[in-house]
């Protein structure tokens, strides 16, 4: 009998040891909440995407021998209206430091945003008698650019700014309607330019599902000044030289498809 007891209660303590080395039990719903706890969003990764929206564009004529915009040093500004640009894009990003994410992308869109106005020192006047203003025409039909970007994300959220290249093909034309072409007048001339300058902007990103985002943005382009030739083809021997500056603004709206898992 007392060997009975001495081997309960070394069976007892020897139960109890083991039991303070077990690992604490978790309840079974605490174990299927943590296991189902989604993992962070990440913002690293490639994309491809669609974007449209509207530009505005703000051109600059000046004539540097006074004789075709006058009086010497004039600039005459064409603000256009609204006008469509659609398109596409394609980068990388990469987040650091928790919340900052850095990227490099490329962006091509289709345009159709054009203006029009006339000299005002020419309206309804003209050297030989009849009514000729002086009308100019700008028309931009594509941009582009290669950026970099960098942002700040909340979770799928992300507020960046951006900054890089940038290029345009625009078409320009200075008429003077009802001129009578004579050997040395030059009526209806027009120059077309691929012109390089920067853009700078920013926007919102929102990653609404595991691989999709959609984006806000907006972006200034600047051309600087440049000294273009235009040309009538009824009178190619006389020449117009005009100096040309062009700035353009742009709001877009934009979808992207993000490759590769966003989990990390």
């Amino acid at each position: 009998m007392r060997k009975l007891l001495l081997a309960s209660t070394a069976v007892v303590w020897g139960g109890t040891a083991f039991a303070a080395d077990l690992p604490p039990r978790v309840p079974a719903k605490a174990a299927m909440a943590y296991a189902a706890a989604p993992a962070p969003f990440s913002w690293t990764g490639c994309y491809v995407g669609a974007h449209t929206g509207a530009g505005w564009s703000h051109t600059g004529f000046s004539d540097p021998s006074g004789t075709i915009i006058a009086p010497l040093g004039d600039v005459i500004g064409d603000n256009s209206g609204a006008g469509f640009v659609g398109g596409g894009q394609i980068g990388c990003d990469y987040q650091f430091a928790t919340n900052w994410v850095v990227g490099l992308a490329g962006d091509f869109s289709w345009a159709d945003i054009s203006g029009e106005t006339d000299d005002p020192f020419f309206a309804g006047k003209a050297p030989f008698g009849a009514p000729a203003p002086l009308t100019l025409h700008s028309r931009t039909d594509f941009l582009a650019s290669a950026t970099g970007r960098i942002g700040y994300a909340w979770d799928r959220f992300l507020i960046y700014g951006k900054g890089g290249f940038a290029w345009s093909h625009d078409k320009y034309e200075a008429n003077n309607f009802n001129c009578t072409t004579i050997a040395f007048v030059s009526c209806n001339t027009s120059a077309s330019d691929t012109r390089l300058g920067w853009t700078a902007g920013g926007g919102l990103e929102w990653a609404f599902a595991s691989n999709w985002s959609v984006l806000v943005e907006y972006d200034h382009y600047g051309f600087g000044t440049k000294s273009l030739t235009f040309t009538d083809p009824a009178n190619p021997g006389f020449p117009v030289n005009f100096n040309v500056k062009q700035d353009i603004d742009v709001v877009k709206i934009g979808v992207n498809y993000r490759f590769g898992s966003l989990l990390r």
